[in-house]
């Protein structure tokens, strides 16, 4: 199974969009009192039984997670040092790091 990379946003006060946002992420629970507007943070997370990671930009008024499937724990750490002098959170910008951590390249969107 190769590499997937989803991408999932949602305004910080579109309660509608966050409960979506809470019931597709295992604990998701956990993460609510960082949705709110205003609020600001960066969460990592990193499922070993799904091979999955989660990489999540709160920034005041939007949500931006990024789920990585197919990946070790040691590919989800790489790709962590990429994204953190990350500062726009687009699809082709965590592509291009998900390909430099991992060495892989993704066919050209279009």
């Amino acid at each position: 199974m190769g590499i997937e990379v989803l991408k999932a946003a949602a305004r910080l006060d579109d309660g509608e969009g966050i409960e979506r946002f809470l019931a597709s992420v295992p604990r998701g629970e956990g993460l609510r009192p960082m949705l709110l507007p205003g609020q600001r943070h960066r969460v990592e997370q990193y499922d070993k039984d799904t091979r999955t990671g989660r990489y999540l930009l709160i920034d005041g008024v939007w949500l931006v997670c990024f789920v990585v499937s197919g990946i070790s724990l040691e590919d989800a750490r790489a790709i962590a040092r990429q994204i953190a002098p990350m500062v726009e959170w687009s699809t082709p910008n965590f592509h291009g790091a998900v390909e430099r951590a991992l060495n892989v390249t993704f066919p050209p969107a279009g």
